[in-house]
């Protein structure tokens, strides 16, 4: 563990840092964003390898956001390139840990990580990168030849629920092909009145870590519902960058139990959109920010993207992460007339999402958490899942 003193020493050297870089010559502050960096890394070597790129990266934030108020390219592409770099390792490495979640073998990948840090601190960003990329394309190959493996192993006689449809139901579960451009991806959803849609958090009030968490069966059997899916991004337990915020949300959800908004304070911040419920009707808010109350709320969720509007891709207008786009499984609710859709589907970009959800005559739809984290549940059983144990949930009843 780092040292208060360290934590401290840190801090205080960044602030100094700043303000002189704030007064002086943009050739200085080359200067200076080069030493900071160097002398950065050579104060980790004690750390460990999350302590050390968490640093690195905080480091470069801070650094970028005054250096863009400078407008030094130079500059400016060195921190950018370190930044994209240590995106790239965190994305990869959370990856992993959703794959782990689902059974695949990640032991090779993971003992590469160490590695890939140690190239980071030594600067050499490219190696880092092709090796990220490595690292990702084997976490494909090792999930393709889990699924192989499952695909091969004896059907028992237990029963399975599967249910197909040719085409986008108005009521019930099933799974359907979708087709965009010259890609295939299996849906797996369900379709009920938005008149039934409930949202429901663990925790009664805000909560910043170790908060609680219900398996997505919990969710439905306790709200009397038929049908469930996994809610917002949160801070799982098993990303070590969660840790000292596990299970912790920032996205306001109405707890339609409580009938109020949890974590309500954070309905202002912005790159986000919201879906919020009457008993009648879904109102779609592309931006989160702009609501100001709904007469008759009694559900509401918040999360980024915002997928569709009026029928139209509007992904392009948030700011998104690497994870959100690169493959995996991604999950979303979506209404159409008085239909609301709660869909997941695998292998997918958060564009890719969309790109279904339009092809499926959707007409507004918010992305909601995926990954390790994706469960769909429906009259009694998981149809994807059961995934993680979740800190709020979308409900049916």
């Amino acid at each position: 563990m780092v040292s208060k003193f360290s934590i401290f020493f840190l801090k205080y050297k960044f602030q100094i840092g700043a303000a002189i870089l704030l007064f002086t010559t943009l050739a200085s502050l080359t200067f200076l964003v080069k030493t900071s960096l160097e002398n950065q890394q050579k104060e980790l070597t004690a750390v460990s390898n999350e302590q050390k790129i968490a640093s690195l990266s905080a480091q470069v934030k801070s650094l970028l956001k005054v250096n863009n108020q400078l407008q030094n390219e130079d500059t400016r592409a060195t921190l950018t390139t370190i930044n994209n770099t240590i995106e790239k390792y965190e994305t990869v490495k959370n990856k992993s840990a959703d794959y782990k979640n689902q059974g695949v073998d990640t032991a090779s990948v993971d003992s590469q990580f160490p590695t890939a840090v140690d190239l980071i601190l030594q600067k050499k960003y490219s190696e880092a990168d092709a090796l990220l990329t490595k690292l990702d394309t084997d976490l494909e190959t090792a999930l393709k030849a889990k699924q192989a493996a499952d695909a091969a192993k004896p059907k028992t006689t237990t029963t399975t629920t599967t249910s197909t449809c040719s085409s986008v139901p108005t009521s019930g579960y099933c799974q359907l092909s979708v087709k965009v451009g010259s890609t295939s991806f299996s849906v797996y959803l369900v379709a009920g009145n938005v008149s039934s849609v409930w949202t429901d958090t663990a925790n009664s009030d805000n909560c910043a870590d170790n908060c609680p968490t219900k398996a997505l069966a919990s969710y439905v059997s306790a709200d009397g519902g038929y049908a469930g899916i996994n809610g917002t991004y949160f801070c799982p337990p098993d990303y070590s960058s969660c840790a000292g915020k596990v299970s912790s949300f920032d996205f306001p959800v109405y707890n339609s139990n409580l009938k109020k908004w949890i974590n309500e304070d954070k309905l202002a911040w912005t790159n986000r959109a919201m879906m919020a419920f009457t008993s009648s009707s879904a109102v779609f808010y592309p931006t989160a920010n702009s609501y100001s109350g709904l007469g008759g709320i009694k559900a509401g969720i918040v999360n980024f993207p915002g997928l569709l509007q009026n029928g139209q891709n509007i992904v392009g207008n948030y700011t998104l992460t690497s994870a959100q786009q690169t493959k995996g499984n991604r999950g979303g609710v979506g209404v159409k007339g008085s239909t609301v859709y709660l869909v997941i589907t695998k292998s997918a970009t958060v564009n890719d999402l969309a790109e279904i959800m339009k092809s499926m005559g959707i007409s507004n739809a918010l992305n909601l958490d995926g990954g390790g984290s994706s469960a769909l549940y429906y009259n009694g059983s998981y149809k994807v899942g059961p995934g993680r144990a979740l800190p709020n949930a979308l409900i049916l009843k």
